[in-house]
């Protein structure tokens, strides 16, 4: 498994949470310390206010390697000199 940077998927990428209507969601607000009634903007508390999270991703099968011509004639008994 392979991690790589996404958009934040709650705030889009866009470092404050505005999801309730232009203004932060509960979860954010209580995060930063602030009261769930109260009217703001605060930073996104699922990616810390960076509008980054690591996403895992999966690796691409490694696909066999073919092989050469040359190994492929095992059958034959090798030429006595």
């Amino acid at each position: 498994m392979a991690r790589k940077l996404a958009a934040c998927p709650h705030c889009k990428g866009k470092m404050n949470c505005t999801r309730s209507g232009g203004r932060s969601c509960k979860k954010c607000l209580s995060a930063s310390g602030r009261s769930v009634h109260e009217w703001g903007v605060v930073r996104c508390s699922y990616c810390g206010g960076t509008g980054k999270v690591w996403e895992e991703t999966e690796d691409a099968p490694a696909e066999p390697a073919e092989a050469p011509a040359a190994t492929a004639k095992t059958s034959e008994p090798p030429a006595e000199a």
